[in-house]
């Protein structure tokens, strides 16, 4: 609870690449070093908002429609780079309009802890690799995130992103022909409203104290993180990973990807877990893309959720929420999974209510304990094969 009252209050907003998301790795760096741990800051360059990359998107989704209609083959590139901007962003493997946007600066907090010496005392022979995860930004509110409609929030970008694509293949098919145009025009309501709660985000919004989404994991990771460093675990070695910008598009996680060799890593994520709902360990993430978590993870987490009832440990497929951080590692057929305490919604999920007062210290302590049961699971070697293999 200090670590969040420490996020969440005395940092405040964290805004990917802000200064609250600088002043939280540099604070976040000290807390850890009193548990003995190092940890660094790996820089990388990302950006403020998803509304960048998506309003851009979307505003060019538009104009062809503003284009006249003897203009085929400007408006039919127009609506096919709109599409392919799309499809790049949300497959999280080709985000080309990311990576042009990424002109600030933001960093990841990466620490390492080895495994145990040998019996012998000599150098330890880690069998794998465990990387904890959370993210220190926080979001901004909108009208998108009004809590009495944000559950259709996934929903409704699924609506977008369909007629996003199908607008990028219909200008070609359709744009000849006064009919089809009209029909085009009608699709491309669907971007514009979209691009207006992007903008009604931005202008209207206010950055968020985030105590929930994510001190509370970030709190998780952290004492889990100092309890390892103080007896380390017999066969795994531990990575603990921070990001930032995880809020303006899973920048940081996809900038840690790139620098590091992860292969065979497995990815354990806390995300949202100071709810009072079960700890729900999501087998299934994702929008209109959909990604399968690791069954040797999954199967971790089925066997502590069997062992200790208590916890309220349950696996769900439909998640709320967006993308989170191990979204793009399950992209590009990594190993991970995600706890969240949810059940249907994530309370006060980019709203000014995520304050410091509203963190269930049960959500957190059963968090906290499923992790750690989680952890001596994958030190076990019980997440090293899938089900089948294991039985």
């Amino acid at each position: 609870m200090s670590v969040i009252e420490l996020l969440a209050i005395r940092v405040g907003p964290r805004r990917s690449t802000g200064a609250g998301e600088k002043l939280a790795m540099g604070v976040m760096r000290d807390e850890l070093a009193g548990s003995g741990i190092r940890a660094e800051i790996e820089p990388f360059d990302g950006y403020a908002s998803f509304g960048l990359p998506y309003g851009l998107i979307q505003a060019m989704a538009l104009l062809p429609s503003l284009l006249p209609a003897e203009r085929r083959r400007l408006r039919s590139a127009l609506a096919l780079l709109a599409g392919a901007a799309l499809a790049g962003e949300g497959s999280l493997r080709a985000p080309f309009v990311s990576r042009l946007l990424s002109r600030r600066p933001s960093g990841n907090l990466v620490a390492e802890i080895e495994a145990a010496p040998t019996v012998n005392g000599g150098e330890a022979e880690a069998q794998r690799t465990l990387c904890l995860m959370c993210h220190l930004d926080t979001s901004r509110s909108g009208l998108m995130f009004d809590p009495r409609v944000v559950g259709l929030l996934g929903g409704w970008i699924a609506v977008q992103s369909l007629a996003g694509l199908a607008q990028a293949v219909g200008e070609p098919l359709l744009g000849g022909r006064p009919r089809g145009r009209r029909l085009l025009a009608a699709l491309r309501a669907v971007p514009a409203l979209g691009l207006a709660l992007l903008l009604e985000r931005e202008l209207r919004g206010e950055d968020v104290p985030g105590a929930n989404d994510n001190a509370s994991g970030c709190a998780v990771a952290a004492v889990l993180a100092g309890e390892l460093a103080a007896r380390p675990l017999r066969s795994t070695r531990v990575v603990l990973l921070m990001t930032g910008c995880e809020e303006s598009g899973t920048l940081g996680v996809q900038a840690f990807l790139e620098a590091h060799e992860t292969e065979d890593w497995l990815f354990l994520n806390f995300d949202n877990v100071g709810g009072a709902a079960p700890v729900k360990f999501l087998r299934k993430e994702g929008v209109l893309s959909r990604w399968d978590a690791d069954p040797g993870l999954i199967a971790a987490a089925q066997h502590v959720a069997d062992a200790a009832p208590e916890l309220q440990l349950i696996g769900e497929d439909r998640p709320a929420g967006l993308t989170y951080d191990t979204s793009p590692v399950l992209a590009q057929g990594g190993r991970g999974l995600t706890l969240s305490v949810q059940d249907g919604f994530i309370p006060d999920l980019h709203w000014p209510t995520d304050t410091y007062d509203r963190i269930s210290r049960d959500g957190i302590g059963r968090t906290l304990k499923a992790g750690r049961a989680i952890i001596d699971a994958v030190d076990g070697g019980l997440a090293d094969s899938g089900p089948s293999e294991q039985n």
